[in-house]
């Protein structure tokens, strides 16, 4: 029996997340966990993503050892800025990935597997590879999930080093229209005095905390400890960030009339902490329902999944 697989990689600052999929199913033995690397030259960074092609077939291999492996394509979530299209990176000055700016991942992954014939021996004829924003993956996967349940338009958010946000209605990514931005991000978007991101954000967080007289290194898991214990500046901190948040979404949810919000991303691990202030701030109507993902890391693998044909 011949079987397709598609191998699904999450790359992130700190580390790098992949497993393999069959008929949109994860095989959950497969998920791993590398090191990102994201500090080393391209071919260093290249090479191993090509490594982590490579370790993710071996292990699907121990598991269908009686069945013919193809791989049908690679799908990458990953950071932006990029041209997602054509899989060029324009990620610069952050010390991650640096040394891929206006690199073309796709073409340079793609000829370096090429080179790699352990590995073009399970390739199907059509093998492609596709990258997505990180963000919109996630959200994708998220919609697949709530789709089941009867939800047609969905908002996400992931809360982390900046916001991702991405628009779904009715399993389309939605730009330029219902009140979104022509490329469907809202983190540069004007609020206060400058855009979303410097205050969605964990940069938005540190000056929150320097405003209530933490420590300028004091980091977000910390503070939602703090918070946690009742230390009456931490709650503070994470209040003000809720109505900040709540603040910063309200146009697009007034706009778009989603049925739910979901967020994802490490400042969402701490949402109970700002969930109050966010209830009590943002537009509600009847329909909206807001949920934290229990399962960022599957979705995103669903969502770079999809980018298969």
């Amino acid at each position: 029996m011949l079987l397709d697989y598609v191998i699904s990689i999450d790359v992130g600052g700190t580390t790098i997340h992949a497993a393999i999929l069959s008929d949109g199913v994860i095989h959950t033995k497969t998920i791993t966990t590398y090191d990102s690397l994201a500090n080393k030259d391209k071919h260093v960074i290249i090479n191993h993503l090509k490594n982590i092609v490579e370790d993710q077939m071996k292990q699907i291999l121990k598991l269908q050892m009686n069945e013919t492996i193809k791989i049908k394509g690679v799908g990458i979530a990953f950071p932006g800025p990029a041209d997602y299209n054509e899989g060029i990176s324009y990620i610069k000055g952050l010390e991650k990935y640096d040394s891929l700016y206006k690199v073309n991942i796709k073409n340079e992954l793609f000829n370096t597997i090429s080179d790699n014939h352990f590995i073009t021996k399970y390739l199907s004829k059509k093998f492609s590879i596709h990258m997505g924003n990180d963000a919109t993956l996630f959200a994708v996967g998220e919609f697949i999930k709530y789709k089941d349940k009867g939800f047609q338009k969905i908002a996400c958010f992931t809360l982390g080093t900046g916001i991702g946000s991405t628009f779904i209605c009715e399993g389309r990514v939605v730009k330029g229209e219902f009140g979104i931005p022509n490329s469907g991000f809202i983190y540069n978007a004007p609020f206060k005095q400058g855009i979303i991101e410097d205050y969605i954000s964990k940069k938005g967080i540190s000056n929150l905390a320097l405003q209530h007289g933490f420590y300028s290194d004091t980091n977000v898991k910390e503070l939602a400890e703090l918070a946690n214990d009742g230390h009456i500046d931490a709650k503070k901190v994470f209040s003000d960030f809720g109505i900040w948040l709540a603040e910063a979404v309200n146009p697009f949810i007034e706009s778009f009339k989603p049925e739910i919000i979901v967020f994802g991303g490490q400042i969402s691990k701490s949402f109970k902490q700002f969930e109050s202030s966010f209830s009590e701030n943002i537009i509600y109507t009847s329909e909206l329902n807001v949920e934290v993902s229990d399962t960022p890391l599957i979705s995103t693998f669903i969502g770079a999944n999809n980018l298969i044909n």
